[in-house]
Parts: C-alpha cells; sequence; structure tokens
C-alpha cells in the first residue's frame, strides 16, 4: 500500500489539477510533507490525500481559501461549527442577490416584449404619433428614489450614472424592482426642455413587502392617480414633440394637470439596447377632469 504519493498520483486519487496543488504548496495551504534528498521531488502522505479531498469539499461549497487554511489548521468541531454557521448566512444573501439578478432579468425580458409589441402596433397605424394616447390608472407603489436640482438640464443627456446608482441600491439591499426607471421631473410643465435649473427624480418602484433599512431615506409613494400616458418610440432626444402631443390632447378632451409634473417610464432604455429606434420611453401625466 501507498505511505508515499507523487503530484502525479495525488492529482489522479483526488481529481484536483496539479496546476491547483503546486499553487496550495506555493501559498503554504498544503505542502507535500516528503522530501527525497537525492532527488528533491516531494510527495504527499495518505493523510494528507484526505486533507486534500476536505480542501476539495470546502472549495466546491464556496470557502474562501483563508477560511480552508483555519479549518484544517484549526480542527476541532467548535471551530468547524463557526465556519458552517457563518458560510450559510453568507450563502443566503448570496441566494438573495441571485434571486434580485433573475427578477431582474425576468422583468427586463417582459419590458422588451411589451416594447416590441407596442413598436409592432405604431407600424400599423396610420397615426403620426408615436403610440396611442391612453387613460391609466397608475397603481400606488413604494419608490426608490433620487432627486436633485441639475444646472442648465439638457433633456437629451440623460444621466445614466444616476440611473445606474438606483439599480446598485435595489440589488444591493434584494429589492425586486416592479418597474423600469422612472424619471420625474417636478418643474412647470414642458421646463425640462428650456435649458433651465430642472428639479430630476431617479426613482425605481418595488415591492411592497420589502423592510426598508433606516440609512434609506429616500423612499417615498408613487402613482395612485389617472394619468394620460403616450409612449414615445425612438430616439430621446425628440421626445419633446410626444409631450407636447399629449398636453395637446389633455387640453382638447376635458382634462387638465392634476399636478404640474410629469414622469417618464423607459420601457426599452439606452442600457437595454443600442439601436434608438427601438427604445420605448412611456409619458406619464397625471390627470383629472377638468373644473
Amino acid at each position: 500500500m501507498h505511505t508515499k504519493y507523487s503530484i502525479g498520483e495525488a492529482s489522479k486519487a483526488c481529481n484536483i489539477p496539479i496546476k491547483t496543488l503546486r499553487y496550495y504548496d506555493s501559498i503554504g495551504l498544503l505542502q507535500p510533507e516528503y522530501r527525497n534528498q537525492e532527488s528533491n521531488y516531494r510527495y504527499y502522505s495518505k493523510g494528507q490525500l484526505t486533507t486534500l479531498l476536505i480542501i476539495r469539499r470546502l472549495r466546491a461549497q464556496g470557502f474562501s481559501l483563508k477560511d480552508i487554511r483555519d479549518i484544517i489548521t484549526n480542527t476541532d468541531m467548535e471551530n468547524l461549527e463557526r465556519h458552517m454557521l457563518r458560510h450559510c448566512d453568507d450563502l443566503d444573501v448570496e441566494i438573495r442577490l441571485l434571486q434580485v439578478k433573475k427578477e431582474s432579468c425576468k422583468s427586463l425580458l417582459s419590458r422588451i416584449h411589451e416594447g416590441a409589441e407596442i413598436i409592432s402596433q405604431q407600424a400599423k397605424s396610420a397615426s403620426a404619433l408615436s403610440g396611442k394616447i391612453q387613460i391609466e390608472f397608475i397603481p400606488k407603489s413604494k419608490m426608490i428614489y433620487s432627486r436633485e436640482i441639475m444646472k442648465q438640464y439638457r433633456n437629451a443627456d440623460v444621466s445614466l450614472s444616476r440611473w445606474i446608482d438606483i439599480y446598485d441600491i435595489c440589488t444591493e439591499l434584494g429589492f425586486h424592482m416592479k418597474s423600469p426607471v422612472i424619471v420625474t421631473f417636478h418643474n412647470h410643465i414642458l421646463e425640462q426642455f428650456l435649458m433651465k435649473d430642472c428639479d430630476v427624480e431617479f426613482g425605481v418602484c418595488i415591492e411592497p413587502e420589502h423592510d426598508i433599512p433606516p440609512k434609506i431615506t429616500q423612499i417615498r409613494d408613487y402613482g395612485g392617480y389617472k394619468a394620460a400616458t403616450l409612449c414615445h418610440i425612438g430616439p430621446y432626444r425628440t421626445i419633446m414633440q410626444s409631450h407636447v402631443a399629449l398636453l395637446q390632447w389633455i387640453n382638447q378632451n376635458g382634462y387638465e394637470l392634476l399636478i404640474d409634473t410629469v414622469s417618464e417610464e423607459f420601457i426599452v432604455s439606452p442600457l437595454d439596447v443600442n439601436d434608438e429606434s427601438r427604445h420605448v420611453t412611456k409619458v406619464i401625466m397625471p390627470i383629472r377632469s377638468a373644473r
């Protein structure tokens, strides 16, 4: 029976690449126990093969080399239990984040399908408008947002960095996003097109059951009202046309603005596809019947 194993034999017995064994040796995680003084070859002991199998199993479970080093060095059961409990907690966090990423992918898929349907319907329409004006009820939701005054705002220059910040916050906290990014302009209507200072909010609606950490203070109610909507198809730099068309429709059909703000919901956005002709942005104006 073997008592000493060459690196090749250890690799075959434990199904660990030789390159990996040499790396473990170089960092001092597990160095061959025996050395042949004449050939300078080194050999693993049978007990070390067991240790290698433990290392392989722990790596497969996602343990770091730092934690593995502590586990195989300090072999008491209490130490192993501490590591396992902490790793289970880490896996719970990882599972939660993966679930958020999955929901984000499903949301994007749903928006792509919705955008394709809107574009298809417009292609069949004889209307000059990008899309069809509708009256919708915007359900009330919780929204995480970032709001600030943007100096001499250019509507064509969407701040993608603030956009990404909203996504990062939701991913970090494990929030399921119910909506795409919604940009709301808290200025007088159409002022965002006049190169003036503009009060711009970037937000995303989240599932209501989420527990909001105390550090997250920028959260508000969004929706809960009737709105006139119009889907703008194509380059964002031409979206003013849809704003004006929607405002004219409101004034001509017995409605008035409920609040002096307007929102844009990016169904298919610049962060989804590069082709501007496939971008779909829903313009949302809260309304009520004219007095």
